[in-house]
């Protein structure tokens, strides 16, 4: 089925979660209840509920609570509740949770775990292969078909399922409104009764298009709560996280300046809350700095004016080759294909320094965390605010990323990971009549100690740091692919297959061929 493991809300790494927590007791309140309302109201209302607004006004933390709350609804003895049948969270951390084509797979897979005439029915039909065909004949196939076939076996009485599908708008190249789209259009023309789908996306002008104009009129768009309500929310949130300034004039300004926008508010507490000690006063008196940095409603200004304060501290202080090899560690922490380790991180772009890589990470402990050795961004409007030369260059710095250049080297430093690292016989196997099913364990050793973390991603993703070419000097790249095909391309198929990968090769090559003639 290929689902994605990473997209389901109760994804852990390294043993902790790495979805938000729920909304905090006393928040949210009128827009938890008006989705709960609507996902238990048994009438023919419409079934998808879309959730939108602008990025950082808590749309997933929302998108989240309704999960667990359904989750745990589900799992009690009342047959009243409509129950959490399935979930995907969308997000640019890891490749699987941004490609299209995953989140029916991973529906489906979740939701033939929660319902058996279902599963059956699916079964039946056979058409599994379907999650290798676009969204529209995975609905048709996979969903659409096996669901109606089951409704004789599952009959009128059961509760209905609840479909969490939760920023869209992170699907790679801006396909989640085709996605929706041809989710409405399913809807519209077949008879998916018993399936409730809350939604939720930045406000997007091509699915606010799609939803006025077809089935889904169950709406409601954060930016249209009451102001009052939000900043009610947001100051609940702040005397929580900042209890020792509770009561202060400052505490009282940064609840109006941050006009409800929770990560603005997030991003303060976490600025204010280091790993370091710090006093109440040195709070206060860092947040009344914040203060005057943003004055301006507009929302985008506010945030930015945060990020570049936490930039200024960061990055100020170094000057030349110094300052440039921080900016490649945090531009690389937001290039890689999903979010990777320190120690690649550092093996890539740091001359192998994990030192110099994890304190750059620390010193951002505001918009970036750790989890065990791997680096994560807490929303992406970091990574949008870093990728935009107009919000990240000011004043007298440049802390901007130039994706095509980055990825070009990012490219080059793959190859010389290869090139140092790839050889004959990588699994050190004593005879080539040996199969590799007959020598497994002692092979999984081998690959184990002989391609480390760095190799590994370097032969896996090299191909995903390929620049558009008229965006940037590729010679070197060029230099480096010529090399790699001569000499060591044998080599990284051997390593490919040791690492279970054989078969990604020969769509690798031809993606590498099309490249190649572009330039």
């Amino acid at each position: 089925m290929r689902p994605s493991y990473k997209a389901d809300h109760k994804t852990s790494f390294e043993g902790q979660p790495l979805k938000p927590e729920e909304c905090m007791a006393g928040t949210r309140v009128k827009v938890l209840e008006d989705i709960i309302k609507w996902a238990n109201d048994s009438s023919e209302i419409p079934p998808v509920f879309w959730l939108t607004g602008q990025a950082g006004s808590g749309k997933t933390t929302i998108a989240y609570t309704i999960a667990k709350r359904f989750e745990k609804e589900g799992n009690s003895d009342s047959d009243q509740y409509t129950i959490l049948g399935a979930n995907f969270f969308c997000s640019r951390q890891f490749e699987e949770t941004q490609e299209q084509t995953r989140i029916l797979p991973t529906i489906v897979y979740q939701l033939a775990r929660k319902c058996i005439p279902y599963a059956e029915a699916l079964y039946v039909a056979d058409k599994l292969d379907a999650v290798h065909y676009d969204v529209s004949a995975q609905l048709r196939d996979l969903l659409v078909g096996p669901w109606q076939d089951s409704e004789v076996i599952r009959g009128p009485d059961l509760a209905p399922y609840l479909i969490v599908i939760d920023a869209l708008d992170e699907i790679m190249g801006g396909r989640g409104s085709a996605f929706l789209r041809d989710l409405l259009k399913a809807i519209h023309e077949y008879d998916l009764r018993g399936f409730k789908f809350l939604v939720t996306s930045r406000p997007d002008p091509d699915i606010i298009k799609l939803c006025e104009s077809n089935t889904a009129k169950a709406v409601c768009r954060l930016q249209d709560l009451p102001t009052e309500e939000a900043k009610s929310d947001i100051k609940t949130y702040l005397k929580d996280k900042l209890e020792m300034l509770d009561g202060s004039p400052e505490l009282d300004e940064l609840v109006q300046q941050a006009d409800g926008l929770f990560i603005y508010a997030a991003t303060v507490v976490k600025y204010l809350t280091p790993h370091r000690p710090i006093t109440v006063q040195e709070q206060s008196n860092t947040l009344k700095d914040l203060l005057k940095l943003a004055s301006a409603s507009d929302t985008t200004f506010l945030i930015d004016a945060l990020y570049r304060q936490i930039m200024r501290d960061a990055f100020s202080r170094f000057e030349d080759e110094v300052l440039s090899r921080r900016l490649r560690i945090l531009h690389t922490f937001l290039c890689t294909v999903e979010r990777t380790s320190i120690s690649i991180v550092a093996a890539l772009v740091a001359e192998g320094q994990g030192d110099v890589t994890r304190a750059v990470a620390e010193d951002l402990h505001a918009v970036l965390y750790t989890q065990g050795d791997h680096v994560f961004w807490f929303h992406a409007s970091f990574p949008d605010f870093i990728f935009s030369p107009a919000r990240s260059n000011f004043d007298n710095f440049a802390f901007s990323c130039n994706k095509p250049a980055h990825h070009n080297l990012l490219g080059e430093s793959c190859f010389r990971v290869m090139k140092s690292g790839l050889r004959f016989n990588m699994g050190d196997i004593k005879s080539s009549f040996l199969f590799d099913s007959d020598n497994a364990e002692s092979l999984s050793e081998k690959v184990h100690d002989n391609i480390n973390a760095a190799l590994r991603y370097s032969c896996h993703h090299w191909i995903h740091h390929l620049p558009s070419p008229h965006l940037t000097n590729t010679d070197n790249l060029r230099s480096c692919i010529s090399d790699f095909l001569q000499i060591r391309v044998l080599f990284w198929i051997e390593a490919m297959n040791l690492l279970g990968l054989r078969n990604r090769c020969a769509p690798i090559l031809q993606h590498v061929r099309e490249w190649v003639l572009k330039v």
